[in-house]
């Protein structure tokens, strides 16, 4: 059964492409999880998560790719369990977790600029997108009610695997210890803030792509020159 690693924070691919070039290397794309798929060719698939989220509409396409895949999927947090990553969790016919993962269901988050009727509809739309988010948990059947997942996401604090099994969220909790496991949410370790891809960082590898393309262009104009100068050479 092949490995997929669901690593560091969910980036669309080009952002992935960007922040890879920099140096950060804990960054899961789509483009990853559809290789991964493509390679294992249908057969049962464990997907292994240590993320602390990112990209709502990343965790959405990554769920949407595993729901499709013909073969069994299981998801296993490994981690952290957080945010877009419980989305692209959702996905797969079997849900576990390692005792004392750190996971974490939390309301969407955005901002907005202009006047109070901006800050409405800012609003608006970040209840439309929480609402996408609880049907994508309940439609996996045997979670809590609409209300009692709301006042969780609404806590935005960890809770323990024991905790997410209780919710429905997760299906089984692997090794499953006989005695309760502590609760981590009490130490609140923190996943750190979102990596910054600053408009410098697209800029510079913007310029690494057209130098990279420069010098392409140079050996592929040398080795036709040369080729030339060889067929003179022969004549």
């Amino acid at each position: 059964m092949p490995d997929i690693a669901l690593r560091g924070e969910l980036w669309d691919n080009d952002s992935a492409d960007v922040l890879r070039w920099c140096g950060f290397r804990d960054i899961t794309a789509p483009m990853d999880i559809q290789a991964a798929l493509d390679e294992a060719g249908g057969e049962d698939v464990t997907l292994l998560i240590n993320s602390p989220g990112g990209d709502m509409s990343v965790g959405l396409e990554i769920r949407a790719m595993l729901r499709r895949y013909p073969g069994k999927t299981t998801a296993i947090y490994q981690g952290y369990g957080a945010s877009a990553a419980t989305l692209a969790a959702a996905g797969c016919k079997t849900i576990q977790s390692e005792p004392g993962a750190l996971l974490c269901y939390h309301n969407p988050s955005g901002g907005a600029v202009g006047d109070h009727r901006d800050m409405d509809r800012a609003a608006e739309g970040l209840r439309n997108a929480r609402d996408c988010i609880l049907e994508v948990y309940t439609a996996r059947g045997g979670t809590k009610s609409r209300d009692e997942l709301i006042e969780l996401m609404d806590k935005d604090v960890w809770i323990s695997p024991t905790q997410a099994k209780e919710y429905g969220l997760i299906d089984e909790i692997v090794g499953e210890a006989q005695e309760p496991e502590e609760d981590p949410a009490a130490f609140v370790a923190a996943s750190g803030r979102r990596i910054r891809l600053t408009t410098a960082m697209r800029q510079k590898y913007q310029d690494h792509l057209a130098a990279q393309r420069a010098e392409e262009t140079a050996n592929e104009t040398a080795s036709r020159a040369l080729a030339r100068l060889r067929a003179l050479a022969h004549f």
